[in-house]
């Protein structure tokens, strides 16, 4: 096989994996998003009611929200150091697409 062809098959595996990365990024930055709007629709603060049995209920919601926001602020975490962590590897995969696209190039 010649070098020329090793270096077509190389590009178009390097093309493939850099969309591969590309899209996973999408994703996960798609996902962070999600986390973030759950995160906006969490309520912060209840309105002040003078019927004990309303007052109790809002706390009891306000509870399950601490929770859900302590929940969601743990995966938000773990989605950004994803995200961060995939940003480099597809940083990498461009690079060597890059890299191979002007071998092929530099060949013709």
């Amino acid at each position: 096989m010649k070098s020329r062809d090793r270096l077509q098959k190389m590009r178009a595996l390097t093309q493939m994996i850099r969309d591969h990365d590309m899209a996973r990024l999408q994703r996960l930055a798609a996902a962070q998003n999600l986390t973030r709007e759950k995160l906006a629709q969490l309520p912060m603060r209840a309105q002040m009611n003078i019927d004990p049995a309303l007052f109790s209920v809002q706390q009891a919601h306000l509870h399950w929200s601490a929770q859900q926001m302590m929940h969601l602020n743990l995966l938000l975490a773990r989605q950004r150091a994803a995200l961060i962590e995939q940003r480099a590897k597809t940083a990498r995969s461009f690079g060597r697409a890059d890299a191979v696209a002007r071998l092929l190039d530099h060949k013709t």
